[in-house]
């Protein structure tokens, strides 16, 4: 007995309304349905609401009627049709089959898991959601699938997991989500910091800034005194290759973009000390074009300029200021199974 068939002999005899759970635990008790799903209830309640989705698009009535959420009873003859029906005089035979397109969906959508077609065709069988005597519904719903993603490519509404293999392409939407989620937390998580950066104190900020040199890989790092700076807030050096070269690094804490003046004055600030070799300027803003022009002037002392989303992307990266929680999201990889030659 299917599992359309078993539920309306549970509620006919019931002679009232269950719940998705009750009407699986009659049919269980009374030996009417025998589940290869993870569990009988879900496959239960996706073939009633299969056929209730059904009755919703148009096609034949379903032969169950939700009194609420998760509440059933049998259709009778003065329940109000759907709107979409096409026909309000005429009922359509109770246990009409999906296409193996729709079974194949409700399989997938309930057990929540890639599939094997044969295992898909097995259980729309028992779950009367397809003809269960036809003489071929393995090949006939894998060669659907095949077609409609051949056909549809990404529009379609399955995906292939491996060789037999299928999956929903709304499982695939989900972890976009979970990316998209990610992405707008580590927007905030920025802002949060350059909301603190620019409010900090300034001789804070110039250590904070040390100890991201440090991450980089500068040694050397003195942060100079708050009051004779001369315009250069920290002093480091870099190895590249085999030369260690003095950088001489000034720290714009403002809510306002750094402009060609600044970045002059610091060249000039550099020019007056010994053995600098490259300069670089830090800001929790950006840098007006002018700045930009000045910064790359040739024949003189290379200036790097560092804005405020830079400096937050390096902050992250470096773990500074920030916690990093990570989720391990789990997909199917049939390559993975596949063992080379050369690991026999």
């Amino acid at each position: 007995m299917t599992f359309v068939q078993a539920a309306v002999a549970v509620l006919q005899q019931a002679q009232r309304p269950l719940s998705v759970w009750e009407i699986t635990r009659l049919a269980l008790e009374q030996g009417l349905i025998e589940s290869m799903g993870r569990t009988p209830r879900q496959a239960m309640s996706a073939v009633i609401t299969a056929t209730l989705r059904r009755e919703q698009e148009g096609g034949e009535l379903s032969p169950f009627f939700r009194v609420e959420r998760g509440l059933y009873r049998l259709r009778q003859g003065d329940d109000p049709l759907p709107e979409r029906y096409l026909d309000n005089a005429i009922f359509q035979q109770f246990g009409e089959y999906l296409t193996y397109k729709e079974a194949a969906y409700e399989v997938l959508k309930t057990e929540g898991r890639p599939m094997p077609y044969a295992e898909i065709a097995q259980l729309a069988g028992e779950w009367g959601l397809i003809n269960p005597n036809s003489m071929t519904p393995d090949a006939s719903l894998s060669a659907q699938l095949y077609r409609d993603i051949q056909q549809l490519g990404l529009a379609s509404r399955f995906r292939r997991e491996g060789p037999g293999l299928f999956g929903l392409a709304e499982w695939e939407r989900e972890v976009d989500t979970l990316t998209q989620m990610a992405q707008r937390q580590r927007q905030q998580a920025k802002q949060q910091l350059l909301n603190v950066l620019q409010h900090m104190d300034p001789y804070a900020f110039e250590h904070v800034v040390g100890r991201l040199l440090g991450k980089l890989g500068y040694n050397n790092i003195i942060v100079t005194s708050r009051t004779a700076d001369e315009g250069i807030d920290v002093v480091a050096d870099v190895v590249v290759g085999i030369m260690s070269v003095r950088t001489a690094i000034q720290v714009k804490r403002t809510a306002s973009n750094v402009g060609r003046p600044v970045v002059s004055q610091f060249r000039g600030d550099m020019l007056a000390m010994q053995d600098v070799d490259q300069g670089m300027i830090l800001t929790t803003a950006g840098f007006t074009k002018g700045a930009l022009d000045v910064a790359r002037l040739p024949n003189t002392i290379p200036i790097i300029l560092i804005n405020g989303d830079k400096l937050t992307e390096l902050l992250i990266e470096h773990r500074i200021g920030v916690r990093v929680e990570q989720i391990m999201v789990v997909s199917f990889d049939s390559d993975n199974l596949v063992i080379e030659e050369n690991e026999l």
